[in-house]
């Protein structure tokens, strides 16, 4: 007998809410297809393979616990009641002697979805327990979701755009926004693709012509990556000179216009942030910047589309103070085809129950830095001594900044446990590994990072194994711990997710889970809107009532000018080159590396002209080094991207030899936990690095 169940992946991917199908065929899932009820919501490559990564031979089926030093991969299969005891025993050790913030939660959003999120599971169930060390911020839009409530206050909640007001423009700019990979919503790239097609234009601004600029025949504007500031302020200069800005209306919905123009023109400190004094710093000529400036003048509405990758940078807060000066400046901030520069995932979801906080109040670090964390302790200016530590969700050593001080902070611990599917680098170095269930065996359902809409999918078929749910381990764990009643409030994982549909605004329950999509009224909503359209009427929340492109309490609080503005990276001749580590079609993050990761794994793209430069060609091996460490990484050669720009495609795990040298393509081998700016968010773009010919290796003469 052939079944098709809804469901969806509830990967953390900018779409992760794409609604499919389970086909299962006695207990087994052979395939996923598209949910024809999720009308024109299209899913992407790594959702049709959700059934690949649940049946993978590779996967963890049983508890295993460590049976040799850490990272060595040495491990034996136990029974839960071991593991579970084990693990009570340990933390409930280090709390005893230490207290509640010795350990620190190491959550993310590998799993994602109203009850099964890793990460705000694991945060109950600490929390539940009496408290912990906590993460703030995030990996994925860490610099703009500081600084955007800076412009709008409270109302930054409500900045996003909804992807169907594509259809109304007239020029959509991709600054930084691989939408066909990265997604940014289920719904995007495919309004977009649809504009293009009906003649639309698109540029793309980006270090490389991603494939969503080939797959659109986008205009593609190749720029240093990091420098995406400096050519936002010289076409805001070039938009002044002009006498391109509705001075009227861009004045009645903002304030520090004045100020910006006196800063780009040169008029504060004599420096003319020109196109001229643009282009030796973001590689785009000063004629492609007028004649960009021109276009984008001139085609109302035009949709400015930030993506994440832009604020990924030093000084990443200010690019996205500029994206919504931009909007503001051209008059499409607000509007239908337009966009308000923010991210566009700030719109609300339809109404649904939630899984409810317990918060104790705990104190927390930035998530680039929990290494250092671990390793420098209340010395270190840091708010406790970490001695444990509890992931789930989270590839922490290979997805977070440094893998080599990552390393060294997991070594540290008295203890460690992780949920996983797979035993992957971090798994490698922690002591419990507890086995979970894949998106395919857990009951839930989510609302999308960008959309109006819900998704339910009951478990398609029974976990493999002795795999158990993130939630089930986290109950199991708490009641040998004495707090079962808190962490559960008396219900099982059903229970709950009967909760958030009854508390929802769904109508006909039978409907939606039959289905297993519920649209909401509009899904063409324009953040903002009202404010745009009536400012004095309906103020946003900031001190001016408008958007606050000049802020004295950015200032205030950062130390920071209260306009955007550039300050130029310090020179390092011996670090030539600026990597990038993007996404990929291939994997969710780290989800899909390892045994299963993509061909791009481990390959190393470069310029034709920087392929000669260098002496090399396809499939040649390339070194690249920075303070953080090493890699070597096969050649690939394109004219897809700009010179003096390298790309590794992130996500690929970790392999480090003998030698230290990482030969997995791991990009976070050669970033940071120094973080962007005042948000110390993580740096992932723009990375100064030294690329040379690898050095042969001793066996290739045997």
């Amino acid at each position: 007998m052939i079944q098709r169940v809804p469901t969806f992946c509830g990967k953390d991917c900018g779409g992760g809410a794409c609604p499919l199908l389970a086909i299962v065929e006695d207990g087994v899932v052979t395939g996923i297809e598209r949910n024809p009820a999720g009308r024109d919501l299209k899913p992407c490559p790594r959702g049709y393979e959700l059934h690949l990564a649940h049946g993978a031979p590779e996967r963890l089926l049983s508890p295993m616990i460590a049976d040799g030093p850490r990272g060595s991969g040495r491990f034996r299969e136990a029974d839960w009641d071991e593991a579970l005891d084990l693990t009570a025993r340990r933390l409930g050790d280090v709390r005893a002697r230490l207290g509640a913030d010795a350990v620190l939660a190491l959550g993310s959003a590998g799993s994602t979805g109203a009850l099964h999120n890793s990460e705000n599971l694991l945060a109950r169930f600490l929390g539940a327990a009496g408290g912990a060390t906590g993460l703030s911020s995030n990996y994925s839009n860490g610099a703009a979701r500081f600084v955007l409530p800076y412009l709008f206050g409270s109302a930054a909640a409500e900045s996003g755009w909804d992807a169907k007001t594509v259809r109304d423009s007239r020029l959509v700019v991709l600054w930084g926004a691989n939408v066909l990979e990265a997604r940014l919503g289920t719904e995007l790239g495919t309004e977009i693709a649809a504009a293009a097609r009906a003649g639309t234009p698109v540029v793309v601004i980006d270090p490389r012509r991603s494939r969503t600029a080939k797959a659109l025949g986008a205009r593609w504007i190749p720029i240093r990556p990091g420098t995406d500031a400096a050519m936002m302020l010289a076409v805001l200069y070039a938009l002044f000179r002009d006498g391109r800005i509705d001075r009227r209306r861009a004045d009645s919905l903002s304030v520090g216009l004045d100020d910006i123009e006196r800063y780009v023109s040169g008029a504060a400190d004599g420096v003319e942030r020109s196109p001229e004094w643009a282009e030796p710093r973001c590689g785009v000529s000063a004629s492609d910047i007028e004649d960009f400036a021109r276009r984008y003048a001139s085609a109302r509405p035009a949709m400015l589309v930030p993506g994440y990758s832009i604020q990924r940078v030093r000084d990443g807060e200010e690019t996205f103070r500029l994206t919504v000066a931009l909007q503001v400046a051209t008059g499409n901030f607000g509007i239908p085809g337009g966009s308000t520069g923010s991210l566009n995932n700030r719109l609300p979801t339809p109404r649904a129950g939630s899984l409810p906080a317990i918060d104790r109040g705990s104190p927390t670090v930035p998530i680039v830095r929990w290494p250092d964390a671990i390793l420098e302790g209340r010395a270190g200016g840091y708010p406790s001594d970490v001695a444990a530590a509890y992931v789930a969700g989270f590839n922490a050593v290979n997805q977070g900044a440094d893998c080599r001080k990552s390393i060294r902070a997991m070594e540290s611990l008295e203890f460690s446990v992780c949920h996983e599917m797979f035993m992957t680098p971090t798994a490698r170095y922690c002591d419990v590994v507890l086995p979970v269930a894949s998106p395919l065996e857990k009951e839930d359902l989510c609302s999308p990072w960008l959309g109006n809409y819900l998704l339910y999918k009951p478990a398609a078929v029974t976990p493999r194994g002795l795999c158990r749910s993130d939630y089930d381990i986290f109950a199991d764990l708490a009641a040998r711990l004495g707090f079962g009643a808190a962490f559960s409030g008396g219900l099982d994982a059903s229970g709950w997710i009967d909760r958030f549909i009854a508390e929802s605004e769904v109508a006909d329950e039978a409907a939606f889970r039959e289905s297993g999509v519920y649209f909401g009224a509009d899904r063409a909503r324009v953040g903002l809107a009202r404010f745009a359209a009536d400012p004095e009427g309906h103020p946003l929340p900031t001190p001016s009532g408008k958007v606050e492109l000049r802020s004295e309490a950015y200032a205030r609080d950062t130390g920071r000018q209260a306009i955007p503005a550039w300050v130029d990276a310090p020179a390092a001749p011996d670090l030539p080159y600026l990597l990038v580590s993007p996404k990929t079609i291939l994997r969710t993050h780290s989800q899909g590396g390892g045994a299963r990761g993509g061909a791009d794994a481990g390959e190393l793209t470069v310029s034709t002209a920087d392929a000669e430069r260098l002496g090399v060609s396809n499939g040649d091996t390339l070194s690249i080094s920075n303070d953080g460490g090493s890699i070597e990484a096969r050649v690939v050669v394109s004219d897809d991207i700009a010179a003096g720009v390298v790309c590794l495609h992130e996500g690929a795990w970790l392999e480090p030899g003998p030698d230290g040298v990482d030969r997995g393509g791991c990009a976070n081998t050669l970033t940071s936990t120094v973080g962007s700016g005042p948000a110390t968010a993580p740096v992932m773009h723009g990375l100064p690095v030294r690329v040379k010919k690898a050095p042969l290796a001793l066996d290739s003469f045997d």
